[in-house]
């Protein structure tokens, strides 16, 4: 950890290089640059974030403000590494870490690790057509090989030019799925993919689930009203419509969302599911918030927002560095060591605002884990990533 404030305090000589320059960002980069070269590696253990918090506050310095970059990277110093089981899991840098980007950027849906969306597929019988090359492709999807069966069903669709087989072209869906290449499956299904193909509901159920990964919600939900307005009760179905009611809680619409659910009971019977997806929707509506406005209240009191929103850790971390650059700061004016009562008293009020503003937005990501979390439940309990 000490190393991050080192990262800080250089970040305060960048204060009177950029008044002088008219680019931020390039000063910024430099000093953050040196610290990832020289200061970084000669730590023994790994930032806990994704991204690390000195790619942070590069991303921070170049996108925002001078005085909002330094309260934001005041915040993630004092959340660094606490609290992991409130943020959403990466495997990015190869190993476990913590995904925390600035509240102005959305996180890339590849990036959070989430052991539902890996596909698989159920179907492993062999036809009486011993030819039949689907069962080795299912198998191969179901060991997570997904650029080798990628390989098999090129292969198959090569040698077998005048046959249109659903199954080849939903698994092929998949695989990029797998692959996390999600672009690339949603290139392939618009610009490749033949109109006869685009009209078959579990290719259509693959493309749904690409534009939702890539939460283009809108494309999705046309896609899957195309399925659903073709009626039946199949499977597909049936997740066509979970997956419709999913979206809409994504957007917000609750209310519309039950109703969905409710519909898609009747698609399946299953009495289990249904109450399952109902207690669950249950639980979304009774969840307790946190405040931000709340949040940002309590941290008069240095780390009682983070304390508030359950970061128990940060709201320690934020009291005592608080507490240690306001007694430097008086210790300094009293001794009339003015330049030193500067430095920690900027720093000092950069940590103290970063808590303020890092506690509100500790409140909204605290709603947002829990929000999500059940939507995550219903994805996990109706099967939607499974073929």
């Amino acid at each position: 950890m000490m190393y991050k404030y080192i990262l800080f305090i250089l970040l305060l000589w960048i204060v009177p290089k950029t008044m002088a320059q008219s680019n931020e960002g390039n000063a910024t980069d430099e000093y953050i640059g040196f610290y990832q070269k020289f200061l970084s590696g000669q730590k023994n253990s790994r930032c806990a974030m994704y991204p690390s918090c000195s790619s942070y506050g590069k991303m921070v310095f170049q996108d925002r403000p001078f005085m909002e970059a330094i309260t934001l990277l005041t915040d993630r110093i004092m959340r660094c590494s606490h609290e992991r089981g409130l943020y959403d899991v990466t495997y990015e840098y190869g190993y476990r870490s913590s995904v925390d980007f600035p509240y102005y950027k959305d996180v890339p849906n590849h990036i959070v690790y989430n052991k539902y969306v890996y596909p698989h597929v159920d179907c492993l019988k062999m036809k009486e057509n011993s030819n039949d090359m689907l069962p080795f492709i299912n198998q191969l999807i179901n060991k997570g090989e997904y650029q080798s069966a990628l390989i098999e069903i090129e292969w198959v669709m090569f040698f077998n030019k005048h046959q249109v087989d659903s199954r080849l072209y939903s698994n092929k869906l998949l695989c990029y799925r797998g692959l996390g290449d999600f672009e690339e499956g949603i290139f392939e299904y618009e610009v490749e993919y033949p109109e006869v193909v685009k009209c078959m509901d579990d290719v259509n159920m693959q493309a749904a689930l690409l534009y939702y990964l890539t939460s283009n919600n809108q494309r999705a939900l046309n896609v899957l009203d195309n399925v659903l307005q073709k009626g039946g009760k199949n499977d597909i179905q049936r997740k066509a419509q979970v997956l419709k009611g999913i979206i809409n809680l994504k957007e917000g619409q609750l209310q519309v969302a039950e109703s969905i659910f409710r519909e898609s009971s009747s698609l399946k019977k299953n009495e289990g599911l249904y109450e399952s997806n109902l207690n669950i929707l249950r639980e979304m509506k009774e969840q307790k918030r946190k405040s931000p406005s709340l949040a940002r209240v309590l941290s008069i009191v240095p780390g009682g927002g983070y304390l508030y929103t359950n970061h128990k850790g940060s709201a320690l971390t934020a009291f005592v560095i608080n507490s240690l650059l306001g007694y430097a700061t008086y210790t300094s004016i009293k001794s009339k060591n003015y330049g030193v009562a500067g430095i920690c008293g900027f720093l000092g009020l950069s940590f103290y605002i970063g808590n303020i503003n890092g506690a509100g937005r500790s409140a909204t990501r605290y709603n947002d884990r829990q929000y999500n979390a059940s939507i995550r439940k219903l994805e996990s309990n109706n099967h939607i990533f499974i073929n």
